[in-house]
């Protein structure tokens, strides 16, 4: 029985060694570049799970995460839809009421920019001042006859007067003296340079003054509202009903201004 066992174990170490004196020449037939390579994938299919193999707790969370977001955003798709079908007729009627309201207020607008393009300032204007002459140098010319009436009596003396008596009467006097008594009117004929150095001249009246805004200064700034208007609308147009808009210029570019160091 010893010698039964005895041969068993020698025949175990007999091939044992034969075994591995077979595998000793593989190992050292395999190039180190091939080994290096076997390494470098051993440590890559380390870091995944591989088939049969248990889930390391980075890859659970990952799934885990995933197949939740997945949940929410089906819930939240879900609940979209159904809002959408059950409040449809006042989605509807809610975005054409929008609609109207915008198509409204921009129509409003270019109204608004147009009257004040074309509008006028109507208004009177009242003037109550004293205007002064002095040193403008005004002369009134005086060129016409008129009929003047004595304040007083006048003494007159004339040579060569040729006087009507009535009745075919007439007196011829070389030298006569005469006094005209208050209230003659006499016609005479005025021919003078009036100056008004010393006059002041009141000044009262309402002056009706009108007044296009186009030809002041806040003309050209109500054109660049009105295209700056038709720049802003002018795309939304066709969705929001409303007859074509003629192209606007081009706005200017914005230059900042530099700031005083």
């Amino acid at each position: 029985m010893a010698d039964t066992q005895t041969r068993r174990t020698a025949s175990d170490l007999q091939s044992s060694n034969t075994s591995s004196t077979s595998l000793a020449p593989r190992q050292r037939s395999t190039p180190l570049s091939g080994r290096s390579r076997h390494q470098t994938q051993a440590q890559a299919d380390s870091g995944r799970p591989q088939r049969g193999s248990r889930l390391t707790p980075f890859w659970k969370a990952l799934i885990i995460t995933s197949f939740v977001i997945n949940i929410v955003l089906l819930t939240v798709v879900l609940l979209l839809a159904g809002f959408i079908i059950q409040w449809r007729q006042q989605i509807a009627s809610t975005a054409v009421l929008g609609q109207g309201f915008a198509v409204d207020n921009v129509a409003e607008l270019r109204s608004i920019v147009a009257g004040l393009q074309g509008a006028t300032i109507r208004t009177t204007i009242p003037l109550d001042q004293p205007l002064p002459l002095k040193g403008a140098g005004v002369v009134v010319p005086v060129d016409q006859q008129t009929t003047v009436t004595l304040v007083e009596p006048v003494p007159l003396q004339l040579s060569g007067a040729d006087i009507d008596l009535g009745n075919g009467n007439r007196l011829r006097a070389n030298n006569i003296r005469l006094t005209l008594p208050e209230g003659t009117p006499l016609r005479i004929a005025l021919k003078m340079d009036i100056p008004l150095d010393d006059v002041t001249i009141p000044v009262r009246l309402n002056v009706p003054v009108e007044i296009p805004l186009k030809d002041t200064e806040l003309g050209p700034q109500f054109q660049r509202l009105g295209w700056l208007v038709d720049r802003l609308v002018g795309p939304l147009a066709p969705v929001l009903g409303l007859d074509p808009i003629p192209p606007a210029p081009p706005a200017p570019r914005y230059q900042p201004s530099q700031q005083p160091q």
